[in-house]
């Protein structure tokens, strides 16, 4: 007898056996049941899931002997004959090879004679959506009046190619993709079976390489049953498809948290070399980033994450090593590699190992926002702290100084005066025992950079505060009114716990901190208005006044 592959071998003969599709068995079962059969049906969905499976046992379940029946028997003539695919009352026609309006015109033409033994003529068009418009066209008018002893069956992996006309006319069955738990139940079916010894890995691979197809899954198993003679490995499913094991990714996700650029290079050198595919290996990777965001993100939902039993243990540790920002722009980083492989400008072994490296020191790259954020802190004129006005301020006239010094103008408490190279000073007398505000200024940018290896959304909600005052080991940080979310966020417990400790060790002191919101000064509003040359202010502190907003005059006694 000839040899048969698996999937023609395993193909299912019952409604009951169809794996996955219970949706759509059940309705057919229902309809045959209550004698609710329409004239057209169409079957759509993803290749290899079981759709002209369907449509044959249909037939068989409507031209059975004992039919129609929802469990046909398998025995007679009919049901035999559909099997072996030679039925003259089953007609299977490849819509790819037969598209044109001739063949459909033959089609109109044979649907007026009536079944030779069974109860219907029964059509089954696969890919259906590859006829032509004036194919389709001519098929319009016989769904939309067939003899009552004709059924159609169309099957299609791209139903929305098909004109509304012909879709309006028909039942729609929607067929969906086989989990992978599925397939693997089906596939250790076959392997006892075929008494072939599997790896519970390595069917695993099988499974999620077919993508939810059955038919391709099957066909992957006969293939290694070849292969490896009997004992289905791990390693052979890998050399076969030229994929990456899991452990692989694994130790690359390591070497990536422990920036060793040298075993990242070596690994890519080795899945290159062993004539494995960069693609496949990219794609993985990009996977297993997807799980690592999937657990940071939903905890408590593992049905989420397809993976090894081995690996998913290891995935759930290393998920807390990153933050949801690293996680999010490694997949953005893995998600342009894949482009690239697909029209690469260089060879994909570099291109695989430019991402990797920008992978390993993503902690350090800076969002646009941040950029953007950064630059117009350098050029914006930021709001001014100062302190309360004395009560005779606006009835005095305010006089250049006696001294041959400038007039300083003082920005508020903690801010170096403007002018002044001097030491900045807050209005209260230092405690000498303790760090100054210059001190906290000199290492801000420090801090920052500390804090972001650390936990990096922390930082980005730092980077909005200024260091505004220190008093006796508190450092006080101003953040503006629209950064209310920013100071709130960084008063919490853990994170106040983590920028204080940031600051000691930078500083060499114990130090704490304290979070305000810092207000635009409002008197330059009652400042009385400058006075023309000739009058005790000169002009230029006029202008001194004006440039800087909330300002106030101090004399140089």
């Amino acid at each position: 007898m000839d040899y048969l592959i698996f999937a023609r071998k395993f193909r299912p003969q019952t409604f009951d056996e169809i794996v996955s599709q219970e949706t759509v068995t059940i309705t057919l079962k229902n309809a045959i049941k209550q004698k609710r059969i329409p004239q057209s049906f169409l079957f759509s969905g993803p290749r290899g899931v079981g759709k002209t499976s369907t449509a044959r046992i249909l037939a068989k379940a409507l031209n059975c002997k004992e039919g129609p029946t929802d469990k046909p028997c398998g025995r007679c003539p009919a049901c035999r004959e559909i099997e072996r695919g030679n039925s003259m009352d089953v007609i299977e026609i490849d819509g790819a090879s037969n598209r044109r309006i001739e063949e459909i015109r033959d089609l109109r033409e044979n649907v007026k004679f009536k079944p030779s033994s069974g109860n219907f003529k029964i059509y089954i068009i696969d890919e259906v959506h590859m006829l032509t418009t004036e194919a389709f066209n001519a098929l319009l008018k016989t769904l939309e009046e067939p003899p009552p002893h004709v059924k159609f069956i169309f099957a299609t992996t791209e139903s929305h190619k098909v004109p509304l006309t012909i879709l309006s006319r028909c039942q729609r069955f929607q067929f969906r993709r086989i989990p992978v738990s599925e397939i693997i139940k089906k596939l250790e079916e076959i392997a006892k079976r075929e008494k072939l010894k599997c790896e519970k890995k390595a069917l695993f691979l099988i499974a999620k390489a077919s993508e939810g197809g059955l038919r391709d899954a099957e066909s992957l198993l006969d293939q290694l049953a070849s292969f490896s003679e009997g004992k289905v490995r791990e390693e052979d499913v890998l050399t076969l498809l030229g994929l990456a094991s899991g452990e692989t990714h694994m130790k690359v996700i390591e070497a990536l948290r422990a920036k060793k650029g040298a075993e990242i290079l070596s690994l890519v050198k080795k899945i290159y070399e062993e004539g494995g595919e960069l693609a496949r290996f990219a794609a993985g990777l990009f996977e297993v980033f997807r799980n690592l965001l999937v657990i940071k993100a939903v905890p408590k939902a593992p049905e989420l994450v397809e993976a090894e039993e081995s690996i998913s243990g290891k995935l759930a540790g290393k998920a807390a090593e990153f933050s949801e920002g690293e996680l999010l722009l490694a997949l953005s980083i893995l998600q342009n590699l894949q482009f690239q492989l697909r029209r690469p400008v260089a060879s994909p072994k570099l291109l695989v190992e430019v991402a990797l490296l920008k992978l390993m020191y993503m902690d350090a790259i800076e969002s646009v926002e941040e950029l953007v954020s950064k630059g117009s802190a350098a050029f914006e004129r930021k709001p001014f702290a100062v302190s309360a006005p004395p009560a005779d301020f606006g009835k005095k006239t305010v006089k250049p100084a006696a001294t041959s010094e400038p007039p300083t103008l003082e920005r508020g408490p903690g801010k170096k005066p403007f002018g002044s190279t001097a030491p900045s000073r807050s209005l209260k007398e230092k405690n000498k025992d303790h760090f100054e505000i210059n001190d906290v200024e000199a290492v801000w940018s420090r801090v920052i950079e500390t804090i972001k290896t650390k936990r990096m959304s922390l930082s980005l909600y730092l980077a909005e505060a200024d260091p505004i005052e220190v008093e006796n080991g508190t450092i006080v940080l101003g953040f503006s009114p629209e950064f209310k979310f920013h100071k709130e966020t960084v008063e919490k417990d853990g994170n106040r716990k983590l920028v204080e400790e940031v600051f000691q060790e930078v500083l060499g002191e114990k130090a704490r901190i304290q979070c305000v919101i810092t207000q635009k000064d409002e008197i330059s509003q009652e400042l009385p208005a400058p006075k023309p040359a000739g009058a005790d202010s000169p002009d230029i502190l006029a202008q001194a006044l004006e440039i800087f907003d909330g300002a106030r005059i101090i004399r140089k006694e």
